[in-house]
């Protein structure tokens, strides 16, 4: 019989009891629904029916009402006195009764019904569960603006594992042109957009799962895609691009410092708001939310070019509030709640109170150290809402950060908790290239799922059982625990402390002749990173996975894998040019050559399956500089 140690329900719920009897389905029966039609339990019941019929084989019916002829396995109760996400189970000899007030409750109920029934076939055990979350809203930001745009099939995916997750937030971050824009087609006539009817499509495919489609579109800075264009370029804070402050970027990535084009707007140039408003008239009518994420992160060259008289007697932190204020009143005007990231304004925190108070400040960071703590309660004692946004901790590692994300995501949830966050958003980037495939976040996905729900019950829940049982239906049940090691490696590299980033991600994303990143780094740890993806790769071959995309997964953490080898075997290259660099063999030069030909075909191959064509050769121009490298150097 199950018991709390093999029964595995994620998130956990807030209470759960259980008992050592079971309740046995009947071969024949009813879902019933209640005859009130107050807050329709229709969808969750459907749910349920379709999740039966799929796990046990079984057709139960749904009927109105209770009838002595007729066997009823699961009834829903409408119990207006509970809150809008939560609901109550309980299953004992008499079948399953499931108390909701809203139809999402109900659904999240289905939800952990799901999990229970695919755990225990056609005999449940006899519980008691009582629950709702601790975050209102809980979700997820993923990146198709960094060179990869999902194919439509792959944000059904995704969102269908949020939906098993009960997160009830997607957002898709948009800089540059991953949108069509209908007033600007030349800007993305090349590029391989998601398109107005395809938002659409997601946005109801979203609804019928109670999740938001948040729109996400950067609006102050990250705006190069815009600004570095002919057309747009003189609404930049300094059109001719800038070198970013030293104190911004690492010095042995960038020893010759590191150009920026054109990201900020001009704030005080009227043409600026009139482009913002004919950008949010083409996006905004596509989503049915009342909610819009504006961005505004990261304006490193606000006050440095044409403002910088004025930073210099109003101050940076003023110009900054009062074009966000001009934001907010374009969202407002339009109906929608604004959003946006927190972190210019966390700088300034004399000027939070001046906020708008029904603004929605998103606290983000991805470190394990991020002061979450101190951040939000500047936020809380300013009265603003706000939303703690860790990160999965995928981008520029190649297979992920797995402690940092652990830790990163657990601060999150307890300060954001402990200082009244209204909600919970992971977020996923795909910096310089987004190599990592999309398996990689899922770890990232589950844990913050976890935690959104319910922060104390889901501390050390056992996400590796979560992926192996639920996502990749692994008979070995050794995924789960793969893809945490996987995302281990940069534990084997120097001691250096990388913001958002991996030793080996840099090796492959730099010059060949930028020997500094090296200077750390010894034959040793290049020995026990081999050593350490060998053991890994070894690990692959015993997997057993039944989802429908397995073969397509095991590909992609071999290939996340092949990255990070090649990247070892550079890694050596680079040790070796720093002490004898007349010593090289050309041999080993061509082996890697051929090596990078064949990651390169691989990656191009993978590309293909879950994303759209545009992007990919944006993706890879790195690789392809350090494979020029490579044959400038044999031929030495």
């Amino acid at each position: 019989m199950l018991n709390h140690s093999t029964l595995l329900l994620l998130p956990n719920p807030r209470e759960i009891t259980l008992s050592q009897d079971s309740y046995r389905f009947p071969i024949s029966g009813s879902i019933v629904l209640p005859s009130t039609g107050e807050e329709s339990s229709m969808p969750a019941a459907q749910k349920l029916q379709a999740v039966i019929k799929q796990a046990l084989n079984l057709h139960l019916t749904l009927s109105i009402g209770t009838r002595p002829t007729v066997v009823s396995a699961c009834i829903f109760s409408y119990v207006p006195s509970l809150s809008e996400q939560a609901y109550e189970i309980v299953v004992d000899q008499s079948g399953i009764v499931v108390s909701y007030s809203s139809p999402v409750g109900a659904f999240y109920a289905v939800a952990t019904l799901k999990q229970i029934i695919e755990q225990s076939g056609r005999s449940i055990p006899h519980l008691h569960i009582r629950d709702e979350p601790d975050f209102g809203a809980r979700g997820i930001t993923v990146d198709i603006s960094r060179n990869k745009i999902p194919k439509q099939e792959t944000l059904y995916r995704i969102i269908d594992l949020m939906a098993d997750l009960k997160m009830n937030q997607l957002q898709l971050y948009i800089e540059g042109t991953p949108f069509a824009y209908e007033s600007f087609p030349q800007v993305w006539e090349l590029e391989t957009p998601i398109t107005g009817e395809e938002i659409l499509l997601l946005d109801a495919y979203c609804k019928a799962r109670y999740i938001e489609l948040v729109p996400n579109q950067n609006s102050f800075g990250h705006m190069e895609g815009w600004l570095s264009r002919p057309e747009f370029n003189a609404l930049a804070e300094i059109p001719e691009g800038f070198m970013l402050p030293k104190e911004l970027y690492m010095g042995d990535v960038y020893p010759e410092g590191l150009f920026m084009h054109p990201g900020t707007f001009d704030t005080e140039d009227p043409a600026v708001l009139p482009l913002l408003e004919k950008m949010f008239d083409d996006l905004l009518p596509y989503f049915s939310s009342n909610q819009f994420n504006v961005g505004c992160d990261e304006t490193y060259e606000l006050g440095l070019g044409k403002s910088k008289a004025l930073a210099e007697s109003q101050g940076k932190g003023q110009i900054y509030l009062s074009f966000l204020q001009k934001i907010y009143e374009l969202v407002t005007k339009r109906g929608k709640t604004m959003q946006f990231w927190g972190d210019i304004i966390i700088q300034h925190p004399e000027l939070i109170p001046h906020l708008p108070k029904d603004i929605i400040a998103m606290e983000w960071g991805y470190s394990a150290e991020h002061p979450f703590e101190s951040d939000t309660l500047k936020f809380r004692e300013a009265g603003i809402p706000f939303y703690v946004c860790p990160g999965t901790s995928s981008w520029n590692s190649i297979t992920g950060r797995s402690d940092n994300m652990f830790a990163n995501l657990r601060s999150a949830a307890i300060h954001g908790k402990n200082n009244g966050s209204i909600g919970y958003l992971i977020t996923d980037w795909g910096d310089h290239g987004h190599w990592q495939h999309l398996p990689i976040s899922y770890t990232g996905y589950v844990y913050g799922a976890a935690l959104s729900w319910n922060v104390d019950n889901n501390l050390d829940v056992d996400t590796a059982k979560y992926l192996n049982t639920f996502i990749f239906a692994d008979r070995s049940e050794g995924i789960g625990q793969l893809l945490l090691d996987l995302g281990n490696y940069y534990q084997l590299e120097s001691e250096i402390i990388r913001s958002n980033d991996t030793e080996m991600s840099l090796l492959l994303r730099t010059n060949l002749d930028n020997l500094l990143i090296v200077e750390k780094l010894t034959e040793e740890h290049f020995n026990n990173l081999e050593e350490y993806m060998l053991s890994i790769e070894a690990r692959l071959s015993g997997l057993d996975l039944q989802c429908d995309d397995a073969d397509l997964v095991l590909k992609e953490l071999s290939n996340g894998i092949h990255f990070v080898k090649h990247a070892v075997q550079l890694g050596r290259i680079k040790l070796q040019l720093a002490s004898a660099p007349d010593s090289i063999d050309p041999n080993l030069i061509t082996e890697q050559i051929n090596d990078l030909n064949v990651l390169l075909h691989q990656y191009r191959l993978l590309w293909t399956e879950r994303n759209r064509l545009g992007g990919l050769d944006q993706s890879i121009w790195r690789l392809l500089r350090l494979r020029g490298q490579y044959e400038a150097l044999k031929s030495k």
